[in-house]
C-alpha cells in the first residue's frame, strides 16, 4: 500500500502542479489553524481551461494515460473521473508533518482489504474515525466514504481529524484567511505560505526568501491567457521598494536578452504588473495557455528557461 501513495503523488502531482478539491475556494474546515502552508487545486476547473484540455488529451503528456491505467487496474481508481482533487497541508519544516486530504469516489472497502493484506497493518481508533497504519509511517483514514487522508506522523493525521470533528481551530483563524478570502473564484489553483523566511532559514542566500514573510500564488484561466497572481508580504516598506526594483530589474534584464533572438516575447513581458501597496507587493502576468503548454510538451523550445536558471539566487 505504500506504493499506492508513491504512485498516487507521482502520478497525482506531477502531472498537474499539485491538486485541490471540488470547490470554489479552499475548505477552511478541513485545515488547521496551525498549518504553515497549504496547496489547493480544484482539478474540475483545471480540466475545463485550455491547458487541462490540452494536457490531458495529450497522449504523451507525461505518459499520463498509461499510468492512470496502471493505478487504476491495481487499486480500482481512474485518477482522471474518480477523484475531485486533494488538498495538501504543512506544519512546521518536517516532511512527515503534511497531510494529503483526497476527496472523490472510493471503493472504501477494496481498499481497505489491500490494507488488511499487510502485514504491517494496525487500526487505531480516534474518536469516531479509524486511522490505518501500514509499513510503521505510513498513515490514512477515511473520514467518510468520499474523503481520505493521507500522512507520514500520527499526530498531524490526528489533528487534522480533531479540525474536521470540530475540536480544533481551522484556518479561519490563521493570518492566511487574508490570501483566502483574494482568491479569484476561477482559479484552479492557489498556494498559501506563512513564516517563510523561517522556514527557508536554510537558504539564506536567497533574498527573495529572507524578506518575504507569507505568500499566496495563484493560477487562473481567462481568454485563453493563463493569468498568475502572486502576492507576499516583506519585513519592511524599504524591503517592499527593494523587491520591486528587483523584479524590475530582471525583467529589464530579461528584455535586453530577449530583444534579438525572441521579439516576440517582449509584448508578454510588458504585460507583467507590479504594485507595492505597503509591505505587500504584488505580481501580475498572463501568458497565452496554448503557447505554454507547446512549452511544457516540448513542442516549443523555451531558451529563456536558461536565462532564468542564472538568477535563482538573487543578491
Amino acid at each position: 500500500m505504500k506504493k499506492a501513495i508513491v504512485i498516487f503523488m507521482t502520478v497525482f502531482l506531477a502531472f498537474f502542479f499539485c491538486c485541490e478539491l471540488k470547490a470554489a475556494t479552499i475548505q477552511k474546515t478541513i485545515i488547521p489553524a496551525e498549518a504553515d502552508w497549504v496547496i489547493h487545486f480544484d482539478l474540475e476547473k483545471f480540466s475545463a481551461t485550455q491547458i487541462g484540455e490540452s494536457l490531458l488529451s495529450e497522449e504523451g503528456a507525461f505518459n499520463l494515460k498509461k499510468k492512470n491505467a496502471q493505478f487504476k487496474k491495481k487499486y480500482q481508481i481512474d485518477l482522471l473521473a474518480d477523484i475531485d482533487g486533494i488538498t495538501i497541508f504543512g506544519i512546521g519544516e518536517q516532511e512527515k508533518k503534511t497531510v494529503a486530504c483526497l476527496r472523490g469516489n472510493f471503493k472504501r472497502d477494496y481498499l481497505l482489504g489491500l490494507l488488511a493484506a499487510e502485514e504491517t497493518h494496525q487500526e487505531i481508533p480516534h474518536g469516531k474515525y479509524t486511522i490505518h497504519n501500514w509499513n510503521h509511517h505510513e498513515y490514512g483514514v477515511f473520514v467518510d466514504d468520499n474523503l481520505a487522508l493521507m500522512g507520514a506522523n500520527e499526530d498531524t493525521i490526528k489533528m487534522a481529524l480533531d479540525v474536521i470533528a470540530g475540536k480544533k481551530a481551522n484556518i479561519a483563524s490563521s493570518p492566511m484567511m487574508a490570501y483566502i478570502d483574494e482568491i479569484p473564484s476561477n482559479a484552479f489553483f492557489a498556494a498559501l505560505a506563512k513564516d517563510i523566511s523561517s522556514m527557508a532559514q536554510h537558504a539564506t542566500k536567497v533574498f527573495v526568501f529572507k524578506k518575504t514573510e507569507s505568500a499566496s500564488l495563484t493560477l487562473t484561466e481567462e481568454k485563453k491567457n493563463l493569468n498568475i497572481r502572486l502576492n507576499f508580504i516583506v519585513k519592511t516598506l524599504e524591503d517592499a521598494k527593494n523587491m520591486e526594483s528587483v523584479i524590475r530589474g530582471l525583467i529589464s534584464l530579461a528584455s535586453m536578452q530577449l530583444e534579438e533572438a525572441h521579439k516576440e516575447l517582449m509584448p508578454h513581458l510588458e504585460r507583467i504588473n507590479i504594485s507595492t501597496e505597503g509591505k505587500k507587493v504584488r505580481v501580475e502576468f498572463s501568458y497565452p495557455s496554448k503557447e505554454l503548454v507547446d512549452i511544457v510538451l516540448g513542442k516549443v523550445k523555451f531558451s529563456p528557461f536558461s536565462l532564468l536558471a542564472k538568477y535563482n539566487r538573487l543578491p
